[in-house]
């Protein structure tokens, strides 16, 4: 007799005869168990989310909350008036704008049959765990650095451009006016931090980082360029090589840059406005870069803000139970992130390198 109907929740339970503790337990070829692989599995996911709050770079780039909301001051023409012996000042206030941060939810599945565990060894299946590890640092970085460069806004639930982009003219939120600086600048809703330059230069840098620095933000700044552009960014005037530890630099009167960790830097880049970082990653497509501050791991002043689930918490996370359905095995990674920009939309310059036009979004890899 036919069985219809969709297969749900209710079709998953274990045949009444098997017994899933000793399913579970299913003896690899090597005499390793798919449950000590399940435990295996679990302690890299471990090691994973400590690594995504540590990851160079990554880490400096934003900062987290459950909270589907993000709350901010906004620029105002409020001052002092003069005062006079019989009159009583105007009372003047602040104001705030706000946007949303979206929340969605990832998975990723790890299956094998139970005759492929029993000829299977450990190190087949470490390539499999291997692999979704990967792919779990992958979605990361790649939805990071998708958000900072992204111009257009997002839709968080039924609301379009709720999520919005650093400054971007008054496109996606015309109410935004960016805080008078520390130094008395004051700008307009058409400020815009998405440029278009003609080339990798001093002059254009230096016109990037003025876009950031007038807000009050302090150097050192940092540079997200593209891999593929090397040779753009080293053959600038400004541009400082690292000090590489083991050479001995006798006096050649080429200036160095003392870098601290040189694996996570390609050097400095000096301006006018303020000293640069120069990271660059492939994940960026050529003809592209941007700069920003950061602030430290965590800090909300960062310039991205990544929303977690409280009922899932934060990182990748190994959703239990996943053996049912025998006898097949499979385990699923889960997450539930989203990434917006953070209470301070100064904080990112997006420049795309062309001879004419408009900045235009790029695809992150």
């Amino acid at each position: 007799m036919a069985t219809l109907g969709f297969a749900d929740l209710k079709n998953t339970a274990l045949p009444s005869l098997w017994d899933e503790g000793e399913i579970v337990k299913a003896r690899l070829a090597d005499g390793s168990t798919f449950e000590q692989m399940l435990a295996d599995l679990r302690a890299g996911l471990q090691v994973l989310n400590g690594a995504l709050l540590d990851m160079p770079h990554y880490a400096g780039l934003f900062a987290i909350q459950d909270e589907p909301e993000v709350e901010y001051h906004i620029g105002v023409s409020n001052g002092f008036e003069e005062a006079t012996e019989y009159s009583t000042p105007d009372p003047r206030r602040g104001a705030t704008t706000g946007h949303m941060l979206p929340l969605t939810a990832y998975d990723r599945g790890l299956g094998w049959t139970m005759m492929y565990l029993r000829k299977a060894r450990a190190i087949a299946l470490d390539a499999d765990v291997r692999s979704g590890v990967a792919d779990a640092k992958d979605l990361w970085q790649q939805k990071l650095l998708t958000r900072h460069f992204k111009k257009e806004g997002v839709t968080v639930g039924s609301t379009s451009n709720a999520s919005v982009p650093f400054a971007d003219g008054g496109d996606t939120d015309s109410a935004y006016v960016p805080p008078k600086s520390p130094d008395g600048e004051a700008f307009t809703s058409s400020h815009d931090h998405f440029l278009r330059q003609a080339a990798i230069s001093d002059a254009n840098l230096g016109t990037a980082v003025e876009t950031l620095q007038e807000h009050g933000h302090p150097s050192p700044f940092d540079i997200i360029a593209a891999r593929a552009d090397a040779s753009s960014w080293t053959g600038l005037t400004g541009y400082k090589a690292p000090e590489w530890p083991g050479i001995v630099y006798h006096a050649s009167g080429v200036e160095r840059a003392g870098v601290a960790e040189v694996s996570e830097y390609f050097g400095y880049v000096e301006t006018d406005y303020g000293i640069c970082r120069l990271w660059l990653t492939p994940r960026v497509p050529t003809n592209y870069y941007s700069l920003f501050k950061t602030y430290g791991r965590g800090d909300p002043r960062n310039p991205l803000r990544v929303r977690i689930s409280p009922q899932v918490g934060f990182g990748f996370n190994l959703v239990p139970g996943n053996w049912v359905n025998a006898p097949s095995q499979m385990a699923v990674l889960y997450t539930e992130f989203g990434v917006g920009v953070g209470e301070d939309r100064t904080n990112g310059v997006c420049v795309y390198i062309h001879a004419s036009g408009d900045y235009v979004t790029p695809t992150i890899s």
